[in-house]
């Protein structure tokens, strides 16, 4: 193996590690947190990404509760969901949606690249 070799087997384990731990923390953050139901009222499309914004209660029931409405983004949400009322996870003031679909890439992407970059750190660690 070359000179830049092990430089570049550690950028890749390092990348898979970012991989994991970013899947890991859309877990973390989509199971976590309260549960509320979201109505979408908008969505733009910016680029790449859509941002998505609407409305949800917490704190309670609103009539005869500490309720109150709360209106921010919905991380996870697109524009075909604009008008419907889907199921969140609040925290920390924005609402996300309970899809682990990007969590599970996220993690299988972290582990296909781990696998042979380990095997072959492990390879060329046993030749020296």
């Amino acid at each position: 193996m070359n000179a830049q070799g092990p430089a570049l087997v550690v950028v890749m384990l390092f990348a898979a590690l970012a991989f994991v731990g970013g899947g890991t923390f859309l877990i973390v953050e989509r199971e976590t947190g309260a549960r509320a139901r979201a109505t979408v009222a908008d969505c733009v499309e910016r680029g790449r990404s859509t941002v998505c914004t609407g409305t949800w209660v917490v704190g309670g029931s609103l009539v005869g509760g500490n309720g109150h409405v709360v209106f921010g983004t919905i991380d996870g949400a697109d524009s075909t969901d604009v008008g419907k009322t889907i199921d969140v996870t609040v925290s920390g003031g924005r609402a996300y949606v309970r899809s682990l679909v990007l969590a599970i890439l996220l993690i299988g992407i972290g582990l296909l690249l781990a696998v042979p970059s380990g095997h072959t750190l492990i390879r060329v660690r046993h030749q020296t």
